[in-house]
């Protein structure tokens, strides 16, 4: 009866043993075949996207493990507003070698309507190991949505003319292209042209898409040119507050006082004096007309 007892005992000793070796080689073979897949990059080309403009993602992976990865699903989730030209989200590969590495690339267009940003979208990778375990990667990366701003600059108006070397210009600024610009400020340079007799820097702040502003400088001109050019400097941040700098320069031209229709008069000038000629005009008819009355009543009287 003791020997069976130690039998038994023996036995179920070599049982759990067992159990337990398995175990651990179990254990073992998935800490050796477990995550192995990497993701070595991912970015878009161009690195900025335009509202409405298209790009590709690219995508490489890298198998660091010393054995092949099959069934490699490869998915991409863009945010909102981001979507997939003539393509799909989601790439498969068969199988990759160990050490082996492998190239994705997905078709993406911007919807017009979107905000420029930064915005945050996913990756992730479903792979089979060696041992057939289901594995997951998952990742995030960046999408910019960004266009290049383009300032139109023109002379709006100018009250300055042969004859009248003083007074303002008023220079006009348009964003005629769809990216915001911030903080614009622009500074007119001196000139052995002119003297500048206001401030010659002006803040003009944010320059939304398809807007404009204007800014005035007064400034008093050292000669007689037909046109003179104004050298402008102007700075500003696009909506990622990255920072630009441009040399701008527009020609004013001095125009005749006759080219501008008041032979060198003010406008308010020549309405003052045809008021005063109207009232002249009506005071002369008042006096003749009162002299006529009196005169008929004086021959009414003698006859």
């Amino acid at each position: 009866m003791r020997y069976k007892i130690m039998f038994g005992l023996l036995a179920l000793l070599l049982v759990v043993t067992g159990v337990s070796a398995q175990l651990d080689v179990a254990r073992e073979m998935r800490l050796k075949y477990g995550h192995f897949m990497r993701i070595d990059s991912v970015g878009t080309e161009p690195s900025e996207i335009a509202p409405g403009g298209v790009g590709t993602i690219n995508v490489t992976i890298r198998n660091a493990g010393d054995t092949e990865i099959k069934d490699v699903r490869v998915q991409i989730i863009p945010p909102s507003g981001i979507s997939f030209l003539d393509d799909v989200s989601k790439r498969q590969i068969a199988t990759i070698l160990p050490s082996g590495s492998d190239e994705l690339s997905f078709n993406i267009i911007a919807s017009p309507t979107i905000e420029e940003g930064v915005y945050s979208s996913y990756i992730i990778i479903d792979y089979l190991n060696k041992i057939g375990d289901e594995m997951q990667e998952n990742d995030t990366f960046a999408i910019i949505i960004k266009s290049h701003p383009e300032i139109f600059v023109k002379i709006e108006d100018s009250e300055i003319y042969k004859g009248n070397g003083i007074g303002d210009v008023t220079i006009t600024f348009v964003n005629n292209d769809i990216a915001d610009i911030k903080f614009l400020t622009v500074e007119l340079s001196e000139s052995g042209d002119y003297d500048i007799i206001s401030p010659n820097r002006m803040y003009i702040g944010d320059l939304d898409s398809d807007d404009f502003e204007s800014v005035d400088f007064t400034m008093k001109l050292l000669n007689e040119k037909d046109y003179v050019t104004l050298p402008l400097k102007i700075t500003y941040k696009d909506s990622l507050n990255k920072d630009y700098a441009q040399d701008i320069s527009v020609d004013l031209r001095v125009r005749d006082a006759k080219d501008l229709g008041n032979g060198g008069v003010s406008s308010t000038l020549i309405l003052i004096i045809l008021v005063a000629i109207v009232i002249v005009i009506w005071v002369i008819y008042r006096i003749i007309r009162k002299k006529r009355e009196n005169h008929y009543k004086d021959g009414v009287r003698k006859r």
